[in-house]
């Protein structure tokens, strides 16, 4: 990407960009029952700092890795490995939730358990992917957690 392109993204970060609706009351309730937060994304590492710095979000995670961070990324798996680790956390103990086939993928290839949001960019609907479960909104994560994975609502990564 050229410098101009990567610039302008940076000066209109958040020209459109707002959490979806639920996405905070989802994070309050995920960081009040102990679990510690992580963003593994295929976007630059520094854009993705930027977009959550301006969102007021930067500090709800442990670890925020972009494609660039780690020398592999997503479907690898080491890419998720890597920001779990990064975080602090334990693979065992870890939740994916993603919104595209590439973060489907990734969690299968983890093995570890993967919320898929039905409201992302992908062009395959998520549930053709067959993740572990499919939400609407973020009103339904914490549901959707303590179905694939209840150990993670207790203090988990």
């Amino acid at each position: 990407m050229s410098k101009a392109f990567l610039a302008y993204c940076a000066n209109h970060i958040t020209d459109e960009n707002q959490p979806f609706p639920g996405l905070i009351e989802a994070l309050d309730e995920l960081e009040a029952r102990g679990c510690t937060l992580a963003v593994c994304t295929n976007k630059g590492e520094r854009l993705s700092r930027l977009l959550l710095e301006k969102l007021d979000l930067i500090d709800r995670f442990a670890a925020i890795c972009g494609a660039d961070t780690f020398s592999r990324r997503k479907p690898d798996p080491s890419h998720l490995f890597g920001t779990i680790k990064k975080a602090g956390g334990k693979a065992g103990q870890a939740v994916m939730v993603g919104d595209s086939i590439t973060d489907i993928t990734t969690a299968k290839r983890a093995e570890i358990p993967v919320i898929a949001v039905d409201f992302g960019y992908t062009e395959v609907p998520v549930r053709e992917l067959a993740p572990d479960i499919v939400i609407s909104h973020y009103d339904a994560m914490i549901e959707a957690a303590e179905h694939v994975a209840p150990h993670v609502l207790n203090g988990a990564t």
